[in-house]
């Protein structure tokens, strides 16, 4: 009696197994409507999410507008009141 661990030659899958496979029938899946839906459907999943979610960052974005920025003045680096040019003799 063969178990599931006993495989020997004369077992019908082996036979069926080293049968070469027509082209038809080494594929895994087929191409074509099924798999076009597929991608369609999760690229308009993916628009519908990322559309709203670009409205709601442009709406709380912090605003860029020149004239409601406050602006610091910036001064210029001072310089030691007794500066004079020296002259080496």
């Amino acid at each position: 009696m063969a178990g599931p661990g006993n495989f020997n030659g004369n077992d019908e899958r082996n036979t069926a197994a080293e049968r070469p496979l027509e082209p038809t029938e080494a594929r895994q899946g087929f191409r074509g409507k099924p798999v076009l839906i597929v991608l369609l459907a999760g690229l308009v999943l993916a628009l519908v999410a990322w559309i709203p979610a670009e409205w709601w960052g442009q709406k709380i974005a912090p605003s860029k507008d020149p004239a409601t920025e406050t602006t610091r003045p910036t001064t210029a680096p001072q310089q030691p009141q007794n500066s004079q040019p020296t002259t080496t003799p």
